[in-house]
């Protein structure tokens, strides 16, 4: 008897599942030593990059620009998602023009940049930020062998349109087209998509959306005050003769800030945010009127129109209230600046150059674009299927004016983006962009509709309001830049996922007192 309970002891002993927790425990504390080390090493690599910058060019902004940059390096091997945040921030934050310092949206090999590293690194901070971004999301799933990617309704019209794009890309190598402008004129396209792929998988709670609305206000409310600072130094407050303060795109950006406070205001969203762009619309005016870029006003104006129409599906009583006055205030504005100069007349200007008599410098420039659009007309007819690929210079059948000085790229890019895309991607590329821009709208105007209130409706109302207009914008503008990618990439992104997230379910806070009433549900989608 003795013999058979040691034996059946041994037995039960020996199939308890002990040994594959213990093989989990060791596994764990396997990768937790490795990821010391790799943080440990990372920290030794900054401080002796930092300390041999601060030994060989002595003190420096540049090393407080390396610092931030390779802080950032850090928060995104931590935490992906603050990839997204850093991204967006940095990205909207400076101009070319204003800071020409700055250096985010600017090659390594830039020497006016601060972080300048050499003439053979052509690629940009905001580039290395989305590899590392994508990486380390990679490496997290594979880590931890959780292999979840949420792709949403946008994600078959963006590859279908990315594809196209990297078709037309190789095409006009393999023509003859030069290398270095085809990456030029391609690359920043296609941050739109990873955007929409880290929005939809990195974004996953109702406060990852509220962090995100804030790292696109403040950095634009940032370029509002830089912008008013250079109105009131530089130019003393005269705007006489003055075309723009920065680049076009700025313009745009700036109309995301009031899009964003109409739609606080419609849906009674967050206060700090109202607050905020409240405090910071006088500067953001102020360098808006100073950069006087007439697509904006225009495609500003169409959008406003668009939120009447929201406003009067969610609350008829205030649009009875608001629209009329507004609408009244608009039409007199027009009328009493139509024939006015300067910057108070700039939005009056830009609409009596659409529908009546634009002065000498915008009739100049609607000359320009005209015969622009002809050469687009007949470099699509020359090639409708693949574009002429991009690298290669479009033909000019009709002579334009001499812009070479200001514009060295004028054989390259187009003041109308948006037949651009056909022009030097083809058809394929053009028409799966049509379908993305409806997906966008449609899904977004669903979304819009079926959010809970509050941020999240005025998160879906920016999104789907702002990827309209900047398609509007694209049709008399350059606007495939950059900055202009990240934030449409965004916007699409929102939509592409904001319904999934809301859906969620949300745990009842709990009671800090007994006394308390018992809390209300989250209010989840309509």
């Amino acid at each position: 008897m003795l013999e058979e309970s040691v034996f059946a002891r041994r037995t039960i002993s020996h199939n308890l599942p002990v040994l594959p927790h213990l093989r989990v425990a060791h596994l764990q504390a396997r990768r937790s030593a490795i990821s010391d080390l790799i943080w440990m090493l990372g920290i030794l690599g900054m401080t002796s990059l930092i300390g041999f910058m601060m030994l060989r060019d002595g003190p420096s902004p540049a090393i407080l620009a390396w610092i931030a940059y390779l802080l950032g390096i850090a928060a995104i091997v931590y935490r992906p998602r603050y990839g997204v945040y850093l991204i967006v921030f940095f990205t909207l934050l400076g101009d070319a023009l204003l800071s020409p310092w700055y250096p985010f949206n600017k090659n390594f090999s830039s020497f006016e940049s601060l972080l300048f590293l050499n003439n053979s690194v052509s690629f940009t901070p905001l580039e290395s930020y989305l590899g590392l971004t994508l990486i380390s999301w990679l490496s997290r799933m594979a880590f931890t062998r959780q292999w979840k990617v949420y792709w949403g309704p946008l994600s078959i019209p963006v590859l279908t349109f990315i594809a196209f794009i990297a078709f037309s890309l190789f095409y006009g190598i393999l023509t003859g087209g030069n290398l270095t402008m085809a990456l030029w004129q391609s690359r920043t396209i296609f941050y739109l998509p990873m955007m929409v792929l880290f929005v939809g998988n990195l974004i996953e709670r109702r406060e990852h959306i509220s962090w995100l609305m804030w790292a696109i206000i403040l950095p634009i409310c940032i370029d509002g005050i830089s912008g008013s600072t250079y109105v009131a130094t530089v130019l003393q407050f005269d705007l006489g003769g003055v075309e723009r303060i920065a680049e076009h795109s700025l313009s745009i950006h700036f109309n995301a800030i009031y899009i964003i406070l109409c739609a606080i205001v419609m849906f009674r969203a967050s206060s700090s945010k109202r607050t905020v762009i409240i405090s910071m619309l006088p500067f953001v005016m102020l360098a808006y009127v100073a950069n006087n870029r007439r697509a904006s006003f225009i495609s500003l104006g169409i959008v406003l129109v668009l939120m009447a129409i929201v406003l009067y599906r969610v609350n008829r009583k205030a649009f009875w209230l608001i629209v009329p006055m507004v609408a009244a205030i608009g039409i007199a504005y027009t009328v009493v600046f139509w024939n006015a100069g300067g910057p108070l007349g700039a939005p009056a200007k830009a609409v009596r150059s659409v529908i009546g008599e634009p002065d000498l410098r915008d009739a100049s420039s609607n000359i320009y674009r005209e015969q622009e659009n002809l050469n687009i007309l007949f470099n699509i007819h020359s090639k409708p299927l693949t574009g002429i690929g991009f690298g290669n210079r479009f033909y000019i059948i009709v002579q334009m004016a001499d812009i070479s000085n200001n514009f060295p790229f004028y054989e390259y890019l187009t003041h109308n983006s948006f037949l651009w895309i056909w022009m030097y991607a083809g058809a394929g590329a053009f028409f799966s962009l049509l379908i993305l821009i409806g997906m966008s709208i449609v899904v977004g105007v669903r979304t819009l509709y079926r959010m809970p209130g509050g941020d999240l409706s005025m998160t879906a109302a920016f999104a789907v309001l702002y990827v309209i207009m900047h398609f509007i914008y694209t049709y008399v503008d350059m606007s495939w830049e950059g900055q202009s990618m990240i934030l449409v990439g965004t916007s699409m992104g929102l939509i592409n996922s904001l319904m999934h997230i809301v859906a969620k379910p949300v745990p009842i806070p709990r009671k800090r007192w007994n006394w308390q009433p018992d809390p209300k549900p989250v209010p989840g989608l309509v």
